[in-house]
């Protein structure tokens, strides 16, 4: 009743105006008319604005490979020797050596060893190469020369655990121990080091391609927090077991 009211008033005014030769468009001093208001479009979050957009796989596979920087390495290396990159893939080497002369050989200790040091250590490379901020070929090649030193230590000092006491050679024949573990080093140092190299660079490489294929990973998802008319939505608060109802 009271909208057909201020609407019947309205029209009155109109056809006074329209009697006495006043415009019909002056707008009502006292403001009885509705008008309604428009809504307030909500605006993009800041972590979709600046949200960069995802490229191709194509794109992010050629974008991942970095040139060799081999002096800009060489100058960063004081500090590489520092990063846990270098750091834990050592002490892990370092400790799957000395699990097998302290605990013997079993199915943990032999693959522990071989993952982490023994001809190529590819667990130490993949661990260097993954998180280096940078020269990662440098950092895995230094981390398995160090699974090099630790194993020639060992060996130095007992039978590491009776672990080369039946190998082979190329004719199927029983090797000595100390032919066993100078075949071993001779690998690991040959062999091992630089495909530690290469395999520290492939898993640096993986990592930037996980980068640039998905941009937005770790950043906080838009939601719509606000709602058409620009007021925040009020959470629902859970009310306690004990509280009376009013």
């Amino acid at each position: 009743m009271a909208r057909a009211k201020r609407t019947d008033r309205a029209e009155a005014r109109r056809r006074y105006r329209a009697s006495i030769g006043e415009p019909n468009d002056i707008d009502d001093l006292d403001g009885e008319e509705d008008v309604p208001a428009a809504p307030i479009a909500a605006k993009p979050s800041s972590a979709a604005a600046q949200a960069p957009a995802r490229p191709g796989m194509g794109a992010a596979f050629r974008s991942s490979f970095r040139p060799v920087d081999l002096r800009g390495d060489l100058q960063a290396l004081p500090m590489l020797l520092r990063h846990k990159a270098f750091l834990v893939p050592v002490i892990l080497s370092g400790l799957s050596v000395a699990l097998l002369p302290l605990v013997g050989v079993n199915a943990l200790t032999s693959a522990f060893y071989q993952y982490f040091s023994f001809t190529a250590p590819l667990g130490t490379a993949f661990l260097a190469g993954f998180f280096a901020p940078r020269a990662s070929w440098l950092v895995g090649m230094l981390a398995a020369l160090a699974s090099v030193g630790f194993q020639a230590l060992a060996f130095s000092t007992g039978p590491f655990g009776g672990l080369y006491d039946a190998f082979l050679d190329a004719s199927g024949n029983p090797m000595t121990r100390a032919a066993a573990e100078a075949l071993v080093l001779n690998q690991a140092l040959l062999v091992g080091v630089p495909s530690s190299g290469l395999f520290a660079a492939a898993a640096a490489w993986y990592k930037r391609f996980l980068n640039r294929a998905n941009p937005n990973r770790g950043r906080p998802t838009a939601t719509t927090s606000r709602r058409p008319d620009g007021k925040r939505p009020k959470r629902n608060e859970p009310r306690p077991i004990l509280a009376r109802r009013r």
